[in-house]
């Protein structure tokens, strides 16, 4: 029995979007590898490359560090499972929102904005929860 049920699912969720992340810099860069799977765009713009890169670095910067919260919520029983599991679906929205944003408008406010919210709302808490467990 998996004594980290949480922690594995969204790690495997984020490594899945991470991976999409990844192969569409790689398809906009005109990798050879992407030419051979995808039709390639005969010229993409250096800020749509720009803005995917940033997608791309900004969630492998937020995700680790979740994990790790969600991972040490999780080994210590510090918070319910519908807790952690709440928190993980904001934090998965937040960083979906973002990527998208990035990864497919030139802009969108709203994605943005709510995917940084979220994301720093969920982050936020779980330290707030791990730390407030340590103090009392």
């Amino acid at each position: 029995m998996n004594s980290l049920p949480l922690t594995s699912v969204f790690a495997a969720t984020f490594t899945i979007i991470y991976l999409f992340l990844s192969f569409r810099i790689g398809y906009l860069r005109g990798s050879p590898v992407m030419k051979l799977i995808f039709k390639m765009e005969k010229k993409i713009p250096e800020t749509k490359l720009q803005r995917n890169v940033r997608a791309h670095g900004n969630f492998s910067e937020y995700v680790p560090i979740f994990l790790i919260l969600l991972m040490l919520l999780e080994i210590t029983a510090l918070a319910s499972y519908d807790f952690m599991l709440t928190i993980a679906l904001i934090f998965l929205y937040g960083r979906l929102a973002h990527g998208i944003c990035f990864a497919f408008y030139d802009h969108n406010p709203f994605l943005r904005m709510s995917g940084m919210i979220t994301t720093y709302l969920a982050l936020l808490i779980f330290a707030i929860k791990l730390v407030l467990s340590v103090v009392n």
